[in-house]
């Protein structure tokens, strides 16, 4: 009963990703149509600071469905525990004010760096403070989902996630059948940004009801320990995922961000799927830290046929996906802009293959507390990313930055699978048989790749 259980969570969260990207498949082609390429290569980049903003929350929304998972297990009354999250909510929202204040001041000061025609860069300073003001909603939602989650309340999670995503793409494709003002168009995420977050709230507020009259300081020191970490992560990981976009923006030209931006922004989704899959599993790792050193049997089978049925699904699904990548771009967004695309669409798929199976050992290290490895393995990255990248866009455009995405993340497996075969020793020929999948994974979509 209890695996039907988990594999009905992985269903809901597996449609409320998967939706949002066929919705954003089918409304693309008529924003590129309408927008341009320029002012859709703003919106991109609109997309990215909301998104990379919404996973610079402290860490609280991961920390808190991580806390709440494990509080029964470690015998902390439900009260003290609505305390803890009242106490979060609130210095969480302290920050997202702070850093809407900030956006609102550096945005129009940042948009000065790109590559774009004056008239277009007007409406992007116009259309600034409405993209800060998505950055407070967007971490307020991080929030309280994390709570939801930690409950396994998943329905309630994607009966928001899912119109908020879709909204994500429907509202601007919606505005822009009236005008092209990006002023409009950054407006339509902010109203969809504000519904997201107050229907996440409405439906974490049991787990806010009835705090204790103080500050939880001990509850709040364990959440800022692992958020600290997560916070860390949360801030370098997204730069090394979405600074490539603003990179070709100031050092190519706000078009090639389009031309980046539309394999990536489609490909970069499909780990949805294992990212779906850990989602769920997250809250059973975090559960076991107090019943036994490692996974504990009761969870090991959910796990293990978890993980078995997306490598069987996802290697394949990969690599027919990297040989499809021209048909299907040209038939999406027409023959022009997939000539320009589909070398970045075949590199990308090869780092996206080995990201997927890397959302095990991120997830198995998050269970056990160990955000600090993870923020650790980011650091590391960061500064040899950044200097590549600056070397990968001179040389080579859009496509040196699609290669080198694509080393990083598959360094960052590495590191992470290394990491999750010196802790959880119990799954040391489980890790096995997923690194050599995904290495042949990854060198049957490179041989596509060079083939090409």
């Amino acid at each position: 009963m209890r695996s039907h259980r988990h594999a009905f969570n992985i269903g809901l969260n597996v449609g409320g990703m998967v939706l949002p990207m066929l919705v954003g498949v089918l409304t693309v082609p008529g924003l590129l149509q309408r927008l341009g390429q320029e002012k859709f290569g703003v919106l991109a980049l609109g997309w990215a600071l909301v998104g990379y903003f919404g996973f610079l929350d402290l860490g609280m929304g991961r920390a808190l469905t991580q806390y709440l998972a494990s509080a029964d297990q470690a015998g902390v009354s439900r009260q003290e525990q609505a305390t803890v999250a009242c106490a979060a909510r609130r210095l969480l929202g302290s920050l997202a004010l702070g850093l809407a204040l900030l956006l609102t001041l550096l945005l129009p000061w940042l948009a000065g760096f790109v590559q774009m025609p004056a008239n277009l860069h007007m409406q992007t300073i116009a259309a600034a403070p409405l993209l800060a003001l998505s950055v407070p909603l967007a971490m307020w939602f991080a929030c309280s989902a994390g709570v939801l989650e930690a409950r396994s309340r998943f329905a309630a999670v994607n009966s928001v996630r899912i119109p908020a995503g879709v909204g994500n793409f429907v509202a601007p494709w919606l505005v822009s059948l009236f005008t092209a003002d990006l002023c409009w168009v950054i407006g339509s995420l902010l109203a969809v940004r504000l519904g997201g977050a107050l229907g996440m709230a409405w439906w974490a507020r049991p787990e806010f009801a009835l705090p204790a009259p103080r500050w939880p300081s001990a509850g709040i020191r364990q959440l800022l320990r692992f958020g600290g970490w997560m916070t860390v992560s949360n801030l370098v990981g997204p730069v090394m995922s979405y600074f490539d976009r603003f990179a070709i923006a100031a050092w190519v030209t706000v078009a090639a961000v389009t031309h980046y931006t539309v394999p990536f922004d489609v490909i970069s989704r499909l780990p949805m799927v294992p990212l779906a899959m850990m989602g769920v599993l997250l809250p059973l790792l975090a559960q076991s830290r107090h019943t036994a050193q490692s996974t504990g049997p009761q969870h090991y089978t959910t796990i293990t046929r978890t993980v078995n049925l997306l490598l069987v699904c996802w290697l394949p699904g990969m690599v027919l996906l990297a040989w499809m990548g021209p048909w299907l771009l040209a038939c999406w967004v027409g023959a022009d802009l997939a000539a320009a695309s589909t070398p970045i669409w075949r590199w990308l798929a090869v780092g996206v293959l080995v990201n997927g199976l890397a959302h095990l050992p991120f997830a198995m290290l998050q269970g056990a507390g160990r955000t600090d490895v993870i923020a650790k393995i980011h650091l590391f990255e960061l500064l040899p990313y950044m200097a590549g990248l600056w070397w990968a866009l001179s040389h080579y455009g859009a496509v040196g930055a699609a290669v080198l995405w694509s080393l990083r993340v598959s360094v960052d497996a590495g590191l992470l699978f290394a990491q999750a075969f010196r802790l959880f020793p119990v799954w040391h020929s489980f890790f096995a048989r997923i690194v050599f999948g995904g290495l042949v994974g990854a060198l049957a979509t490179l041989w596509i790749a060079f083939d090409a």
